[in-house]
């Protein structure tokens, strides 16, 4: 896995196989993020986020390529989502609709019992947000030749 860091400082040097460049780069904390929605009665709601963070594994050298791994996942979810189920596993204030989990496995326990106060019955999502929007345009074609 590749982050892209912001080079900060780059310094010209000579060595003994000829002139060289230093570059100093610096690493945010990563993170990426997948869509969770709930799809059903032909329509697709977006409940929220699962963010992954990510720090690097210690290194032999500072020449050896920076392997990074799974730190922490949080769930952020919108006000459309319904939690309550999630809720009863954890020890989590009701109100709060940010959920950080140590394991993968946790968060998507957590997920899978989530449901929408909009739409009665249809099954939940995590995914890019790409894919999401691939669906939320089909069921929009869709949507629109019935109005015909």
């Amino acid at each position: 896995m590749s982050f892209r860091g912001q080079v900060i400082k780059r310094e010209k040097v000579n060595t003994p196989l000829g002139p060289g460049e230093l570059v100093t780069t610096e690493y945010t904390t990563p993170k990426r993020k997948k869509v969770i929605w709930w799809m059903g009665e032909g329509k697709i709601v977006e409940l929220g986020e699962l963010i992954t963070y990510y720090m690097a594994e210690p290194r032999k050298s500072d020449f050896e390529e920076i392997k990074w791994r799974s730190y922490f996942f949080e769930v952020k979810l919108k006000d459309i989502a319904d939690p309550s189920e999630g809720i009863e596993m954890l020890t989590g204030e009701e109100g709060d609709l940010d959920f950080e989990f140590d394991e993968l496995e946790e968060a998507e326990e957590f997920i899978s019992l989530i449901k929408c106060k909009v739409i009665t019955y249809g099954t939940i999502e995590i995914d890019s947000r790409a894919e999401f929007e691939r669906w939320a345009s089909i069921l929009k074609v869709g949507e629109e030749k019935e109005t015909k």
